[in-house]
C-alpha cells in the first residue's frame, strides 16, 4: 500500500505539472531546486556546525587530558627528584659523620700532643731555669771568691 500510495503522488505531481504552462513549471520546477538547496544547505551548515562544536570539545577535553598527563608526570617527576634528593642528603650525612669523627680524632690527638708538648716544655723550662740558677750560683760563689781574694790581696797590700 506504501508504493500505491507513492504512485499516486507521482501520478498527481506529474497530473499538475501537466496542467501547468511553461512558465509556471519553470518556475515550480526552479522554487522546488531552490527549496532543496536551501534543505541541502542547512543540512551541510548543521553537519558543520555539529562538527565545529564536536571539535571544539574534544579540543577542550585535549587540553585537559594534556594538564592531567603533565600534573601526574609532575607528581612522578618531584616523587623521583625526591627519592634522588634523599639519597643525596643521606650520602652527605653519612660523609660528614665520618668526616666529623675523623675531625675528633685529629682534635683528640692534637689535644694529647699539645699537652704533652707543654709538660716537656714544663720539665724544659725547669731544667733550664735550674741550669741557670746554679750557673748563677757558680759565678756568684766564683764572684764572692774573686771579692774575697780581691779583698785579701788588697789587705796586703796595704
Amino acid at each position: 500500500k506504501v508504493s500505491d500510495t507513492m504512485g499516486k503522488k507521482k501520478a498527481g505531481l506529474a497530473n499538475r505539472l501537466a496542467r501547468m504552462s511553461d512558465d509556471e513549471r519553470a518556475k515550480y520546477l526552479q522554487r522546488k531546486a531552490d527549496a532543496e538547496e536551501e534543505a541541502r544547505r542547512r543540512k551541510e551548515q548543521l553537519v558543520e556546525n555539529f562538527m565545529k562544536n564536536k571539535l571544539k570539545r574534544e579540543d577542550g577535553f585535549s587540553r585537559l587530558n594534556v594538564a592531567k598527563i603533565n600534573q601526574y608526570w609532575h607528581q612522578v617527576m618531584r616523587a623521583e627528584k625526591c627519592e634522588h634528593m634523599k639519597k643525596d642528603v643521606e650520602h652527605l650525612r653519612r660523609w660528614m659523620h665520618r668526616t666529623v669523627i675523623i675531625k675528633n680524632g685529629v682534635i683528640n690527638k692534637l689535644m694529647e700532643e699539645l699537652d704533652w708538648q707543654e709538660e716537656l716544655y714544663g720539665k724544659n723550662f725547669e731544667a733550664h731555669t735550674k741550669n741557670i740558677n746554679n750557673l748563677i750560683d757558680f759565678h756568684n760563689k766564683n764572684l764572692k771568691l774573686l771579692l774575697l781574694q780581691y779583698t785579701n790581696d788588697r789587705q796586703l797590700l796595704l
